[in-house]
């Protein structure tokens, strides 16, 4: 079942050109807290992204597509040549997972992503660290860059740096996301990155 996250992981994260830097703003501080209201008003979004990650010099990629609908999320996983390689669907009532082999539940998503790929991948975060923003209620340390936007965010034990941001139908947003969670209680340094090719509104329930 793992063998459809071994292909692709070199071009993946070898990574793209970055933008040239965003021109300084005079309050960094007040471009981050108007855009955090912003953000707070997006709970219904879709996107697809090429995903790598890596471990202990083991890694694979994917193509992901993912819905956010509120308290809902759908997210379909494709491996490198289009098939589709597992459906993970999950709302308050928990989570379903469906491959070729059947279908999994479990309380939390993130919970049936370990059982398929062996890696604990930070679902609950990442709803939220893709659209640059922490995830509410649980410390953290960040850094702006010098647009007012977030460049480093510390939380959960993970790392999460944003190359990359663009205009999209939603406001200003992510397109390149790299996670790093620290070795520790034996499970080694996990590396993710993302590249998000679309954003766009998601569908309402």
């Amino acid at each position: 079942m793992k063998r459809w996250l071994l292909a692709g992981c070199v071009a993946l994260l070898a990574g793209c050109a970055t933008l040239p830097p965003a021109a300084p703003v005079a309050h960094p501080q007040a471009i981050w807290r108007a855009h955090l209201r912003h953000l707070a008003a997006v709970r219904r979004y879709a996107l697809r992204a090429a995903v790598a990650v890596r471990a202990r010099g083991h890694g694979g990629s994917l193509h992901l597509h993912w819905q956010e609908r509120g308290a809902a999320m759908e997210m379909a996983g494709y491996g490198p040549l289009g098939g589709l390689v597992f459906r993970l669907r999950a709302d308050r009532a928990g989570a379903v997972l469906a491959t070729g082999r059947g279908s999994r539940r479990a309380a939390d998503a993130g919970r049936l992503l370990a059982r398929l790929t062996g890696w604990h991948l930070p679902v609950g975060g990442l709803r939220y660290w893709v659209l640059g923003e922490p995830r509410p209620g649980g410390g953290y340390t960040y850094a702006l860059d010098r647009a007012g936007l977030l460049r480093h965010l510390r939380q959960a034990g993970w790392v999460v740096t944003y190359p990359r941001y663009r205009q999209t139908a939603l406001g200003l947003l992510p397109v390149r996301v790299d996670l790093r969670r620290a070795a520790g209680h034996g499970a080694p340094t996990l590396y993710i990155r993302m590249h998000i090719s679309r954003w766009s509104r998601g569908a309402r329930e």
